[in-house]
């Protein structure tokens, strides 16, 4: 998820001249106004991508609001179900970079639909094969192709967008990660109540079926795109600045997800809530999350990095007493609001920071931060698993402080050596 929004591309600052001179040349033999032509194949990218990005984020992060019910199903722990979030983040980090460098020159058209297919049957394994050991080996599968979804769809958009329009067409395709984090997760939390979770993954199974064939019929036909310059990237790998904010990602998504990760348990087990409250928990969480996003993007452009330190400083807070209520509502509901705020806005600040820090290769720099993050989810996971293991559910929030501790600590090493 961890972190696939917002994504810029390498294409900013270099349009694509050879793209745009066929692209004229077909708009002209259809008789279509080149104009008209550009504006209705990227109204058309943007809501397809929007739709395909909602399904494959809520994908990913159903599995959070379905935890307790999946580990009560499938006979394990609830640390064990944890590995479901761990493997798909260790996937796309581990796997995602790798599989975004083959697919980055593929008509970006077939990409998606092939991304789509995967996430459907994945998600069709997974609510047919009741077996935990499957469906770690399918999510392992669904988080290789999380980068190259973000990166590939990406560019097309702000290729479609021309230069100096790529940041908001790409902000409109993120519309599908706000609903599916505010919206589609607690959504289908509250419906597997009813239905029982398989029929949550049948479901998004048939959704990206038809978001595939959609896709075939309407997505504009673009060539690959042109690889980053290699010494750019080894330029980036190279700079101990650049490595710092990778770190500073990595150990911030990790106090992130140790706690969020295990937040429905949480609820159900410290709060007493059950799968109805649980939803409305996290449908409450995710709007504080999107208004977080709101006051990150107005903050980040002003004092980045004061406003990273006070996110941390914030997110320990929260965590830490969330865990010290233990389920109390009077303290809880609050707290989630505020953890929500500092969770949503992290993600923008993760992805800004380094798109600056890496500004001679953005879109690599931003590729290399989607691999990051999603390390940090799942060592998050992994670290909540194991409190949750030997200090039961309601100490999930002081792993999570303990990490925005030692995140508050890189921010301030580097807000020391770098400022920017």
């Amino acid at each position: 998820m961890a972190g696939g929004s917002g994504f810029a591309c390498s294409h900013r600052h270099r349009p694509d001249h050879r793209w745009r001179r066929e692209y004229m040349t077909t708009a002209s033999e259809t008789g279509v106004p080149r104009t008209a032509a550009r504006a209705r194949d990227m109204a058309a990218a943007i809501t397809l991508l929007a739709v395909a990005m909602a399904i494959i984020v809520t994908s990913e992060f159903i599995a959070v609001g379905l935890l307790p019910a999946m580990a009560r199903d499938l006979q394990i722990s609830l640390s064990e179900a944890g590995r479901f979030v761990a493997w798909f983040a260790i996937s796309a980090a581990v796997l995602g970079p790798l599989l975004t460098i083959v697919a980055g020159r593929r008509e970006p058209r077939f990409v998606i639909i092939l991304t789509l297919i995967v996430y459907a049957f994945g998600n069709l394994v997974i609510a047919w094969v009741p077996d935990d050991r499957i469906i770690v080996l399918v999510r392992v599968i669904q988080g290789a192709m999380l980068p190259v979804f973000i990166s590939v769809g990406n560019a097309a958009v702000a290729r479609l967008a021309g230069a100096g329009r790529e940041g908001k067409a790409i902000s409109l395709v993120n519309i599908g990660t706000i609903t599916a984090i505010v919206f589609a997760v607690p959504a289908g939390t509250a419906l597997a109540d009813r239905t029982g979770w398989p029929f949550c993954f049948l479901l998004l199974a048939g959704l990206a079926i038809v978001a595939a064939i959609v896709t075939g019929m309407r997505f504009p036909r673009l060539d690959g795109g042109k690889p980053v310059s290699a010494r750019a990237q080894v330029a980036l790998l190279a700079s101990p600045a650049f490595l710092a904010h990778l770190l500073l990602s990595t150990v911030l998504f990790t106090a992130m997800f140790s706690a969020y990760t295990y937040l429905a348990g949480f609820l159900q087990s410290a709060a007493g809530f059950d799968g109805a409250q649980t939803a409305i928990a996290l449908f409450g969480f995710g709007a504080a999350g999107l208004f977080g996003n709101l006051v990150a993007g107005w903050a980040v452009d002003r004092a980045m990095m004061m406003a990273t330190m006070g996110l941390v400083a914030l997110l320990a807070l929260t965590n830490a007493m969330v865990s010290l209520t233990g389920g109390q509502l009077a303290w809880l509901v609050p707290l989630l609001a505020i953890w929500g705020v500092a969770h949503g806005a992290a993600f923008v600040l993760c992805q800004v920071r380094v798109m600056r820090a890496g500004v001679d290769a953005p879109a690599f720099a931003l590729s290399l931060n989607i691999a990051v993050c999603n390390l940090g989810i799942a060592l998050g996971a992994l670290v909540g698993g194991w409190v949750v293991a030997d200090y039961g559910v309601t100490a999930i929030g002081y792993g999570g402080a303990a990490f925005a501790l030692l995140a508050l600590a890189v921010t301030v090493t580097i807000g020391m050596t770098r400022r920017l």
